[in-house]
């Protein structure tokens, strides 16, 4: 019998689906160390979401044949080593885009239309706020993205239904499906950054995004602009980003992740009236939640019967003909 460790929780019907493939699973949510490095040797595959599957972990699995990420952000997990070693990385590629796409929408909405703002007036009995001019309607104004995968895509499509000029920019830039959309598309997104009112990031981290949109660019974004991430921490330097929204160049920003998690109480964003914060819950939907457990559960089980789809698979180099490196 296979045995799956699944160091973080899931949503129970993605247990349940490995349960009844006949596999034994194993719940390692709040063991000490040495109880999980013993679970981690008798591993055939580990399900993470933030458990971190790095130099430490390989070294105890002994019989690991797949890690499987519940989401599509692989920063937790040492790619280099599990290709090494053999060990697929497996993501449930399609089950967030929607869940992430509408909160990127909700951060637009709720900045574009200082919800929070104008609550803040009623509660404190200042209606004639009303009268302030300070919402701005989404429709004819551009969006910046920057990252045209999944999520990108079903943000440019509910951009598009706002009426938002949207310009895209990707290293691998999917041309058809943007001009399906109706979408510009450049190979040099600096070159927008005047154009925007809207810049949304979109991209998995590396050490070529890390501090993509730093200060240079936050200077160059269109006074006013709105600056979103739902994407991965220090992708958007959260320092420069800090300073522009105090200078008023950035009118506001959406951040669904931070360099550092969970962020300190004392991050200096946290103190600022114009940004929105969630604690890296956009994929975590009821729906979102589920799929994903039940792409991850079905993963595990593809990789066990040798039959991996090259769409989930996240390590280069990887024969999925042959099932292996």
């Amino acid at each position: 019998m296979k045995t799956v460790l699944l160091p973080d929780p899931i949503h129970a019907d993605g247990v349940a689906r490995l349960e009844a493939a006949g596999v034994r699973v194993v719940l390692g949510q709040g063991l000490d160390k040495d109880a999980r490095g013993r679970l981690i040797a008798e591993a055939d595959a580990i399900g993470v979401r933030t458990f971190a599957v790095d130099a430490t972990v390989l070294a105890h699995a002994n019989k690991l044949a797949v890690v499987a990420k519940h989401g599509v952000g692989c920063d937790n997990i040492d790619i280099e080593r599990c290709t090494a070693r053999g060990i697929p990385v497996l993501i449930t590629a399609s089950a967030n885009k929607i869940s992430v796409a509408e909160q990127t929408l909700m951060f637009m909405l709720a900045l574009a239309k200082d919800v929070t703002g104008y609550d803040r007036s009623v509660r404190h009995g200042q209606w004639g706020d009303r009268t302030s001019l300070r919402a701005v309607d989404l429709a004819g104004r551009t969006l910046l993205l920057i990252g045209f995968g999944r999520i990108g895509k079903e943000v440019a499509v509910r951009a598009r239904a706002f009426g938002l000029r949207v310009i895209v920019a990707d290293l691998a830039l999917d041309h058809a499906r943007a001009a399906e959309l109706g979408c510009e598309t450049t190979t040099d997104f600096r070159r927008h950054l005047g154009d925007a009112d809207v810049l949304t990031v979109h991209v998995p981290k590396t050490p070529q995004s890390t501090g993509l949109i730093g200060a240079r660019e936050l200077a160059a974004l269109k006074r006013g602009a709105i600056v979103l991430n739902c994407a991965r921490g220090g992708i958007v330097d959260e320092v420069a980003l800090a300073d522009a929204l105090r200078s008023g160049h950035v009118a506001g920003a959406g951040l669904d992740v931070f360099d550092q998690e969970p962020v300190p109480r004392d991050h200096p964003l946290l103190a600022l009236p114009n940004v929105l914060v969630s604690p890296h819950s956009a994929a975590s939907t009821k729906e979102g939640g589920r799929r994903m457990a039940l792409d991850m559960a079905d993963n595990i089980l593809a990789a066990f019967a040798g039959r991996i789809d090259p769409a989930n698979l996240f390590n280069p180099g990887y024969d999925t003909d042959g099932q292996k490196f």
